[in-house]
């Protein structure tokens, strides 16, 4: 008997090809579906990191001016402000929060003073904001609605003498 080797045929290369190329595209269609799903969770994310921040800012700073300055709702330079008074040495000193091109600011100086042509450009740049709004709900009750982008709207309650009862 001799050996007989037997060629290939055509149908049997154009399987194998054929096999390959879905592998290939199915390999090809779940990395672009995981990049989608990535790209969308690292977006969610951030907004949720945005907001998480922006709220606990407001928070943190109202807190730490609890008891050793009063707080109020003011305007800096014809623009609303969260104002923060304290007593330095025997000068008043203010700390102003306020919404300006776009961002959140804050603005440390001594009360009333004239800082130049532009003051609200002075203060430092704390956050990107689309809108900010504040209000008093009640004596100590502050009411902070601020929008971070579009559809990202937020709004926070604080308590503006968190510490007056745990003296």
């Amino acid at each position: 008997m001799m050996d007989r080797k037997e060629k290939p045929h055509i149908v049997d290369v154009l399987f194998v090809l054929a096999l390959f190329g879905v592998f290939t595209l199915s390999a090809l269609v779940l990395v672009i579906l995981g990049a989608n799903i990535y790209k969308q969770t690292v977006s969610h994310m951030t907004q949720n990191y945005d907001s998480r921040m922006a709220c606990s800012y407001f928070t943190e700073k109202i807190h730490q001016s609890d008891l050793a300055s009063s707080v109020e709702l003011g305007e800096l330079y014809g623009t609303e402000a969260l104002v923060f008074s304290q007593d330095i040495k025997g000068e008043t000193y203010a700390t102003y929060l306020y919404y300006h091109d776009g961002y959140l600011k804050e603005l440390f100086m001594k009360k009333d003073s004239n800082i130049g042509t532009d003051p609200l450009d002075a203060g430092h740049s704390i956050m990107k904001l689309e809108h900010l709004d504040m209000e008093f709900i009640s004596d100590n009750l502050l009411k902070i609605y601020f929008t971070l982008s579009p559809g990202q709207e937020q709004h926070v309650y604080i308590s503006t003498h968190c510490n007056e009862y745990n003296q």
